[in-house]
């Protein structure tokens, strides 16, 4: 029996060396589909903001804006780092988490927990009354680097 000759050792060991360093790169650029899409933050169903009043369970604050909104995070808790309502900057306040009209709780800080939650985010800095008609175009800039985009329809 015959071994393996040099020059072919050599080609396997050249083939294999690429595939591992194509796996990865690969994987430190988030090719894969699977692990691309980890750490995405949608909004799902209906979005409401509120101008006048506050969500039923929150009291209003006069000069806030609340917007109620159910987001996906497919990652882990991500911070909002910055705002805008119809192109206007705004402060991002408090996050609850919205359970229903007489159970919400505040989260510890400005984020977007992991998981699917309805949460209400309270914004200042805008006047309330510049906020007419809808659509409200709302953007929630993430410490992922993420941008999410929601559309509100204005309530209250």
């Amino acid at each position: 029996m015959r071994g393996l000759s040099g020059a072919v050792t050599a080609l396997i060991l050249v083939v294999a060396s690429v595939v591992i360093a194509l796996i990865v790169v690969g994987f430190a650029f988030n090719l894969f589909g699977t692990f691309g899409s980890a750490g995405a933050v949608s909004a799902t169903g209906t979005a409401y903001i509120y101008t006048k009043t506050a969500p039923a369970g929150l009291t209003y604050t006069a000069g806030d804006v609340y917007l109620l909104v159910t987001l996906n995070n497919r990652g882990p808790n991500t911070t909002i780092t910055s705002a805008t309502i119809n192109g206007q900057t705004v402060t991002v306040s408090q996050v609850y988490l919205y359970y229903n009209s007489t159970s919400n709780k505040p989260l510890p800080g400005i984020y977007i927990p992991a998981g699917q939650n309805q949460l209400v985010i309270v914004f200042t800095g805008i006047n309330p009354s510049t906020i007419a008609g809808s659509p409200v175009n709302i953007q929630l800039v993430l410490s992922n680097g993420q941008t999410v985009y929601v559309s509100a329809a204005v309530t209250g």
